[in-house]
């Protein structure tokens, strides 16, 4: 996962073993061969370090020298620029969009329910307050408790905002099955990752919260089920890249229609969360909640936010960039995923809240 002592060219990756988003970057980093070592936060790195170079407390940060970067999404377009790693994601035409897009889903919406899951069992609490609490106390004895509650406390106090609250959860769990499911149904043909036997960017998206729901107690127990047999296997690849051994073939053909399932989930789910934001957004007066009605009937109930409005606008981003180079969103393979995605961009053309967005993609085709 690192080398000894490391290159002058050689990165330094702070995580936090309980950190989906840290856990995305060092298995992306260890399948991609970039040379590294990985330093785990603490006390005392968390201020002299991160917040000095960052500004900010928060981990993954990537540090080379007095030159760092944070938050996960960014780390990982930095690192997809690099020519000299040893195995390139597979990210082609059509898997390229497609892959960008699953990876905002599972890390602002399959995020939500393993957060959900772990903060609202107290066993999961207890077993994430242990890995927090060693990490920064550096394991002194009698410390860390203590420093695992506190920080227990601050991040459920953080997560009410985004909608991770015991009244969302019947709406988040319900998405969780439904997710792991369609997750099951796109490995069934034997594939090793998401589109073929070579992981994208949405593979690693995908582990940052699924490995950590599979991590805890609860979600052990869920994942245990014979239902489940691939999706063990899958995540049982990135243990072994953490681990230093990387499992790939050269199959690259695997058919798009696997992604269907999950894609749906997306859209209907995160997509409409997105939707409920952006009127909410447009109101006269802001309110302090929103509700999204996904497209299983279900009620989210969430604070609105410019952050959650600035995700529709990667969305829609990310889609004109491939008309901009392209007439397809995925090619061929993937015309009804791309059926469905331009069906929810042309709904959401109908209100009038979305005018001046919509506006700004000129290359979607709108009129």
């Amino acid at each position: 996962m690192s080398s000894p002592g490391g290159s002058p060219m050689s990165y330094e990756l702070f995580i936090s073993r309980a950190s989906p988003y840290s856990m995305k970057i060092a298995a992306m980093m260890a399948y991609m061969g970039v040379e590294h070592r990985l330093t785990i936060q603490n006390a005392l790195n968390r201020y002299a370090v991160i917040r000095r170079l960052s500004g900010r407390t928060m981990v993954p940060m990537l540090r080379r020298d007095d030159w760092a970067l944070s938050d996960s999404t960014a780390i990982a377009r930095h690192l997809m620029r690099r020519a000299d790693v040893r195995r390139p994601l597979w990210m082609p035409e059509g898997i390229d969009t497609l892959s960008l897009l699953l990876e905002d889903f599972a890390d602002e919406w399959m995020v939500r329910w393993m957060a959900l899951s772990r903060w609202m069992h107290s066993e999961d609490c207890r077993h994430v307050e242990r890995i927090i609490g060693g990490e920064l106390s550096a394991g002194l004895p009698g410390v860390g408790g203590l420093v695992g509650s506190a920080a227990r406390a601050a991040v459920v106090a953080r997560l009410e905002g985004v909608g991770v609250s015991e009244a969302n959860r019947p709406t988040l769990m319900a998405s969780a099955h439904r997710t792991l499911e369609a997750l099951e149904l796109a490995l069934e043909d034997g594939r090793l990752y998401l589109f073929g036997d070579r992981a994208s960017l949405a593979d690693f998206g995908i582990f940052g919260p699924l490995g950590q729901y599979g991590n805890d107690p609860t979600g052990a127990r869920m994942l245990a089920s014979s239902n489940y047999t691939r999706l063990r296997a899958y995540l049982g690849r990135f243990d072994a890249m953490l681990d230093g051994r990387v499992v790939e073939g050269q199959a690259t053909d695997a058919p798009l229609d696997a992604l269907e399932a999950l894609m749906a989930e997306a859209l209907g789910t995160y997509w409409e969360v997105m939707v409920a934001n952006l009127e909410a957004l447009h109101r006269k007066k802001r309110p302090a909640t929103s509700e999204a009605r996904l497209l299983d009937g279900a009620s989210f109930v969430f604070a609105p936010s410019r952050y959650l409005n600035g995700r529709l606008q990667a969305w829609l981003e990310v889609m004109e960039d491939a008309y901009n180079a392209r007439q397809e969103l995925f090619g061929n393979e993937g015309s009804v995923l791309e059926r469905a995605i331009i069906g929810r961009v042309e709904t959401l053309a109908e209100r009038p809240e979305a005018a001046d967005l919509l506006a700004a993609y000129p290359g979607l085709g709108l009129r």
